[in-house]
């Protein structure tokens, strides 16, 4: 929740956004260029959670597996692949090498956590792709940069709503999304803003269907990781508070005692961090945001208060939990990944 300052700074905010829609209302319609940007850069802290989220997971479970072989002093070899050097097979791609179990030939099945991540990679690349070809399009300088950022938005809408009807294609999905090039030649007096303005209006609301669908995996991921970070924060609390909790604890010297106080207050912060994110709030406030740029564009309507609010919503919810994410990877050993 916002405190005053920051409330304050957003009343400051949405005044002078909307004194600069008055202004330009008469020669052109406003395309919501910073609060495009702020969804774009929302979204970018959504792929960097899945992405840092992945990462800790699929280290966490290499490190159990290493721990695996040592107590059992597992007789191991090296995978074929390690004998290849260059890619093949189409498309081409590197032979797998790893350390395995003597006689295996491929790498074990990943368990069904780190392997629905890891299938879902794609369709928050596509999201990520669609987020900055909005920001892309409603920046655009000129009429090149335009008619560029015009393709790459056609493209990328495409490739997002694409990859959502593979995903539930019994789900209410965007209807194919056409080239929006054409309109970029209605009319050479028109204003830059306007034909940036078209372009939204023809794919923001054509793609809106996608993204309510699209939301429901993000909050579902990032249920995925909040719930293995959290159950791995556990048992490093309890481990770190055994010694303190020991009838010998009274044997330690100051010093140490003090360091191991430490430690466990330092993770019961992470702890409660990463208790506190709310992979929900995040999805919605995504959809939401979304749905009220389309709507406002679809009506011609020009006003930002709704949008401005459920972005600020979005990339407050996004960012709180990327630093939860990142301080449980931290804590965990693993790096976080950056947008």
């Amino acid at each position: 929740m916002p405190n005053l300052a920051e409330w304050n700074l957003i009343e400051r905010n949405l005044v002078s956004t909307t004194l600069a829609v008055v202004l330009l209302s008469a020669c052109s319609p406003y395309v919501y260029n910073r609060e495009i940007t702020s969804f774009a850069n929302g979204v970018g802290t959504v792929v960097s959670i899945h992405q840092t989220g992945e990462q800790t997971i699929a280290n966490q479970i290499a490190q159990q597996q290493q721990a695996a072989h040592v107590a059992a002093k597992d007789r191991l070899d090296l995978l074929p692949g390690c004998d290849s050097v260059d890619p093949s097979g189409n498309p081409p791609k590197l032979a797998d090498c790893a350390v395995a179990k003597f006689g295996d030939k491929q790498r074990p099945q990943p368990p069904p956590v780190q392997a629905h991540l890891a299938s879902d990679e794609p369709l928050f690349a596509a999201l990520k792709a669609y987020a900055a070809a909005l920001a892309a399009v409603s920046n655009a300088a000129d009429d090149t940069t335009l008619a560029q950022a015009t393709q790459g938005l056609t493209s990328a809408a495409g490739g997002l709503t694409g990859a959502v009807a593979k995903l539930v294609p019994t789900a209410p999905n965007s209807t194919l999304v056409t080239s929006a090039g054409s309109l970029l030649g209605q009319g050479i007096a028109l204003y830059l803003d306007s034909r940036r303005y078209a372009v939204l209006r023809a794919i923001v609301p054509v793609v809106d269907p996608s993204i309510a669908t699209l939301g429901q995996t993000v909050e579902a991921d990032l249920r995925l990781i909040r719930a293995h970070q959290i159950a791995q924060l556990q048992k490093g609390l309890h481990a770190d508070v055994a010694p303190l909790q020991a009838e010998t604890v009274s044997t330690l010297d100051r010093s140490d005692y003090q360091t191991k106080l430490a430690a466990l207050q330092t993770k019961v912060a992470v702890f409660n961090q990463a208790r506190a994110a709310d992979p929900r709030e995040i999805a919605n406030a995504m959809v939401s945001a979304h749905h009220q740029l389309a709507a406002a564009l679809q009506g011609d309507s020009g006003q930002i208060v709704p949008i401005l609010t459920a972005v600020s919503s979005f990339s407050t919810a996004a960012d709180q939990m990327k630093a939860a994410v990142d301080a449980a990877a931290g804590a965990t050993g693993t790096v976080a990944a950056t947008k």
